[in-house]
C-alpha cells in the first residue's frame, strides 16, 4: 500500500522535471528564475551548500548557484577574487581569464554582473582532469549570487553553449 502511494508522487516529480527542461522555472524560493538546457537535470552534489545544482546526464558538466547576503561586506569583485584564490589553493590553475562585466535582468531593473573563466587541473585520487570553470557573480542589492559551472576538457562546444544559455536565462525576480 505504501508503495502505491509513493508511485504517483514519484511520477509527478519526474514529470515535473521533464516539463521544466526548456521552460522557465523559479529557484531560490522564487528569487531567481532560469531555463534548464536539454539533457540537464537536478544534482544533489554539493546540495547543502547551494540554492540549485544541475548537471548533464554524464556528469561531465555541472552548474551550481550559491547565494550570500549582500550586506555581509565585500562585493562582486571581492567574491570573484576570493573564489579564484580558493581554486588556486585547491587545484593546479593554468589560466584565469580577464574579468568581464555584464548584467542580469530583473523585474524592475538590470543587476550588475561579472564573469571570468578558470582553466585548472583537478586531481581526484590518482586521476587528474583538465577542467574549465565558468564563474559568474551578480548582485541584486539584497543578495550576491555566485554561479559556478564546470566542464571537462577538451571543451565540447555544445556544452559551453549550454552553460552560456543557462547564464543568459537567469532572471532576478526582484
Amino acid at each position: 500500500l505504501a508503495l502505491l502511494m509513493v508511485l504517483p508522487a514519484l511520477s509527478i516529480a519526474l514529470a515535473e522535471e521533464v516539463i521544466r527542461r526548456g521552460e522557465r522555472f523559479d529557484i531560490a524560493e522564487g528569487r531567481l528564475s532560469v531555463i534548464l538546457p536539454d539533457g540537464w537535470g537536478k544534482t544533489e552534489l554539493n546540495a547543502g551548500d547551494v540554492v540549485a545544482g544541475y548537471a548533464t546526464q554524464d556528469n561531465r558538466t555541472s552548474l551550481f548557484i550559491r547565494e550570500m547576503d549582500a550586506g555581509l561586506g565585500g562585493g562582486m569583485q571581492e567574491l570573484l577574487d576570493a573564489t579564484v584564490a580558493n581554486y588556486e589553493a585547491t587545484f593546479e590553475v593554468k589560466d584565469v581569464g580577464k574579468a568581464k562585466t555584464g548584467e542580469v535582468p530583473g523585474k524592475t531593473r538590470k543587476w550588475p554582473a561579472i564573469f571570468t573563466t578558470v582553466e585548472a587541473v583537478v586531481k581526484k585520487g590518482e586521476e587528474a582532469f583538465e577542467m574549465r570553470f565558468y564563474l559568474f557573480v551578480f548582485d541584486t542589492g539584497k543578495n550576491l549570487y555566485l554561479v559556478q559551472a564546470s566542464t571537462t576538457q577538451p571543451i565540447r562546444e555544445s556544452r559551453e553553449v549550454q552553460i552560456f544559455e543557462f547564464l543568459r536565462s537567469l532572471v532576478a525576480n526582484s
